[in-house]
């Protein structure tokens, strides 16, 4: 007979049969199901029978073998009542035994084959080829932690009989590679920034969700090896890393960038821009005015940045200098072009006693600067808390204690003017490490200083104080001169010191006296010789030779040219100190100028000097370049637009130099998409730089969909996320390894 007398799998019988590779996972607890598990070991639970129609009635199918008709009977929609839950089928004893022979007599053969092998077993044991990138490694014990040329030398490693190995397999890839500070800890950072601990609406893949309910978040460090695998063919890409390793960790998964992958938010604007620049305004109002200054594309003022990583803002010349290099130079300003810096502050002359000379029309206040050379002056802190409160050109209602605080104020300020006279820049550099109690470098000197002409210092010593000199000394001496209003020179004065031909009212009347040879009134008399006469007499008239022809062109007459002498701002045009009135000014010498520029970032760090930011400043420099508060509470001007070092990577980075082939027509506008109604330029009165309005719409995920699917330009985690964040050189340098020479 060919024809069996019993079945032995699962459907056919209901007996357990010791030569059947799989049994029921509930075996153990004795509630073996019926239906069993199939040959390849996979889980038969299911319905128990498929109901028949029978007419308008469904019936139970279940043979006799595993019950018979079951009591429940058919659902009233025709599936079956009875549904056995799955379990997790398991190896029978006999399979497992047969399993453990077959692999000791494998290991057995393969052991006496590498002890028989020589110096080719290291050869047999080789896992595969090295990728392209690590070809030149030559020896396994270089990333290894055992010696690579003996089968012995592994067996040992297996079993930990080199612990004198100075080399970690997790550690090996650190010799080369520097991945930041903390490279084996999660993202390679020590501490992972805080996150909203959110599942999605979906899970990830079922082995990643099996992973994740068996084994916890790994706390322990993470082996390189763990993502990166080696040993796959030279053309293997090492970065290649799966969606699922990354789904391990995260506890927001979705199964795909199409499925379940977050909406953009902000992304990528995460603080303002650093250059005030509001692309609403400029592209709705001042280019649409001035077509001819307009950008033809957004690459006329940003480039790519060296990596393809971000775009920079050109230059100023390039971008901005067509239209703003006259805010700078100071054109559109009704008022003085340069920034004041040392001023004669203006005092009421008649209750200030004992300062000596002082300009009568000194009408200004103390500017940022001269009081921070003044408070260069330990004694000078008294001074201005008393004066804090106090108009000094109106000192009517002032204390005494306030009007002898504005008589040393004026002594003060003229020590200080005699000072840098005496002394040069090097009294300015003193006065400036007095008041930010720390030494100053030659370039922070010259920068601030801005190279204060000497003879500039002398002319307006003389103009404000001729007699300082006489007077220092003579207060040093005890004797204070009297207070006196100093006016500048008049025209008048100075035709008198020069012996000029003014004419007084004597000498203008006898002008007109009848009597008198050097009058007037001879010219009209009728007994006027011929030398006199009458000016309308004949000789006028008369065609006489001395007359001419009255219609002939007049003869030239021999002038010396008018000499035009220009202001001292207008010669500073090009930038440098100048005299004007009673203060001496600073004007910019251009954009980036480094006086204003050292002088701005000075004022953010010392207080009392936040005129000196105001944007309406000669420079404008605050104008375009935002003041940002940092979580210290420290200010900082923003002297550049967006900068990314090539050592500093974050956790979503995008290639703009691999997107421009493929943008079309629309450009950067077809994920740039600018938003009108935004109040950005609102976002710059408070200096938070997070607390802003962008100028633009966030990016919209759909525009990333046209092209990222999985069988087009690719959705894996990878392409836009990195793992190492931080601030590390991604390069690879010169390393001798171990066993090459």
């Amino acid at each position: 007979m060919t024809e069996r007398l019993q079945g032995f799998d699962y459907r056919s019988s209901p007996y357990h049969r010791p030569n059947q590779k799989w049994v029921c996972g509930r075996l153990a607890d004795g509630e073996c199901c019926l239906s069993g598990p199939d040959p390849k070991g996979r889980c038969g639970a299911g319905p128990q029978c498929a109901p028949a129609r029978d007419g308008d009635r469904w019936r139970c199918t279940r043979g006799p073998l595993h019950g018979g008709p079951c009591d429940a009977g058919p659902q009233s929609d025709g599936s079956c009542g009875c549904i056995t839950p799955p379990c997790r089928p398991r190896r029978s004893w006999r399979y497992r035994r047969k399993l453990v022979v077959r692999s000791t007599i494998a290991a057995t053969l393969g052991l006496i084959i590498l002890g028989v092998a020589g110096i080719w077993a290291g050869d047999m044991v080789q896992p595969g080829h090295l990728s392209a990138v690590h070809s030149t490694v030559a020896d396994c014990s270089a990333c290894h932690n055992a010696p690579g040329d003996s089968a012995s030398g592994w067996l040992a490693a297996a079993f930990g009989q080199h612990p004198e190995f100075p080399s970690d397999t997790r550690h090996a890839c650190l010799n080369c590679h520097d991945v930041g500070d903390a490279p084996l800890s999660p993202h390679s950072l020590a501490t992972l920034p805080a996150v909203d601990d959110q599942q999605s609406g979906s899970l990830g893949p079922w082995p990643v969700e099996l992973n994740r309910a068996l084994f916890t978040t790994p706390s322990a460090p993470i082996a390189c090896g763990s993502c990166h695998e080696e040993h796959k063919g030279v053309d293997a890409d090492l970065r290649d890393v799966a969606d699922s390793q990354c789904q391990v960790c995260h506890s927001q998964r979705f199964v795909s960038f199409n499925s379940g992958h977050p909406d953009f938010t902000d992304y990528p604007y995460d603080r303002r821009t650093r250059i005030v620049f509001d692309h609403a305004s400029h592209l709705g109002k001042h280019f649409s005015d001035e077509a001819e200054q307009a950008p033809s594309s957004c690459s006329d003022c940003h480039t790519t940045a060296a990596d393809g990583r971000t775009m920079e803002v050109r230059d100023f010349d390039q971008s901005c200098g067509a239209c703003h290099a006259g805010d700078i130079a100071g054109d559109a300003l009704a008022g003085p072009k340069g920034v004041a810096g040392l001023s004669v502050p203006g005092l009421d002359l008649t209750l200030v006693e004992n300062i000596g000379q002082w300009p009568e029309f000194a009408d200004g206040d103390l500017t940022p600067m001269t009081e921070l050379l003044l408070s260069g002056d330990p004694a000078y802190a008294d001074i201005r808390d008393t004066l804090a409160d106090v108009d000094l050109l109106d000192l009517e209602s002032a204390s005494a204690e306030a009007r002898a605080a504005a008589s040393e104020l004026a002594w003060q300020f003229k020590a200080l003017v005699h000072a840098i006279q005496s002394d040069g820049s090097q009294a300015l550099v003193t006065r400036l490490e007095a008041a930010m109690g720390r030494t100053l470098s030659a370039d922070e000197q010259r920068r601030l200083t801005g190279l204060l002409p000497a003879t500039l210092v002398d002319a307006a010593q003389t103009r404000w104080f001729p007699m300082l000199d006489t007077e220092i000394e003579a207060r040093a001496s005890g004797s204070a001169p009297a207070t006196e209003a100093l006016r500048p020179p008049s025209d008048d004065d100075a035709a008198d010191d020069e012996g000029g031909d003014a004419v007084d009212d004597d000498e203008f009347d006898a002008l007109f006296s009848d009597d008198g040879d050097e009058g007037f009134g001879d010219l009209f008399a009728e007994d006027s010789g011929d030398d006199g006469g009458d000016l309308f007499g004949g000789d006028i008239f008369g065609g006489g030779d001395d007359i001419g022809d009255p219609f002939a062109d007049p003869e030239p007459e021999d002038s010396e040219p008018e000499v035009v002498t220009k202001s001292d701002e207008e010669r500073m045009a090009l930038g440098g100190w100048y005299l004007d009135e009673f203060h001496l000014r600073y004007r910019p010498a251009g954009h980036a100028d480094p006086v204003l520029r050292s002088w701005t970032e000075l004022a953010t760090r010392q207080q009392g000097m936040e005129d000196w930011l105001d944007p309406r400043t000669p420079g404008a420099c605050t104008q375009c370049h935002s003041l940002d508060v940092d979580a210290s509470g420290a200010t900082t001007a923003q002297w550049q637009g967006k900068r990314v070092a090539p050592t500093e990577h974050h956790f979503t980075e995008f290639d703009h130099s691999t997107h421009f082939s493929l943008l079309g027509d629309a450009g950067c506008e077809t994920c740039h998409q600018i938003d009108n109604e935004a109040p950005y330029a609102d976002s710059f009165d408070d200096r938070d730089p997070h607390n802003f309005a962008s100028n633009f719409a966030p990016l919209n995920k759909a525009v990333c969909l046209d092209c990222h699917q999985p069988d087009q330009a690719g959705a894996d985690c990878s392409l836009c996320h990195r793992y190492h964040v931080g601030d590390f050189e991604a390069t690879m340098p010169r390393t001798t390894l171990a066993g090459q020479h």
